[in-house]
């Protein structure tokens, strides 16, 4: 009789170990799988940040782009108010210039200039 409880007695440690090493390898493979979700969701976020950093690089590109664009349609309106300024000028000096050839205390020639004038936009 002493065998038959000495048997399952020296084997009751084993048994215990391989039933701790089974919860241990469930563990394993919870932490495996665990990892892999962690991995595939980093991988994830490292594919959606490469495309929002793309993004970023055209749109500082465009930005860039518009920026010279601002830049040289403020130039071109500097130009034309420079030009409007030297057209104004050379209006008031043929303003100055006419008043000049015809007197102003002569009202015939006032009168003849305008009744000139009127003849020839009937005429067109």
């Amino acid at each position: 009789m002493k065998k038959n409880y000495l048997f399952p007695i020296l084997f009751l440690p084993i048994l215990i170990q391989s039933a701790g090493c089974v919860c241990h390898n469930k563990e394993i493979k919870t932490i495996k799988l665990d990892l892999q979700l962690k991995e595939k969701t980093i991988a994830g976020l490292l594919d959606r940040l490469s495309i929002k950093d793309q993004e970023i690089g055209k749109l500082t590109s465009e930005l860039q782009i518009a920026q010279t664009t601002i830049e040289d349609l403020k130039n071109d309106i500097e130009k034309l108010r420079e030009v409007d300024v030297q057209v104004e000028e050379k209006k008031k000096e043929v303003d100055n210039s006419i008043e000049k050839t015809i007197p102003a205390s002569d009202p015939a020639a006032t009168l003849g200039t305008e009744s000139a004038t009127v003849e020839a936009q009937k005429g067109e």
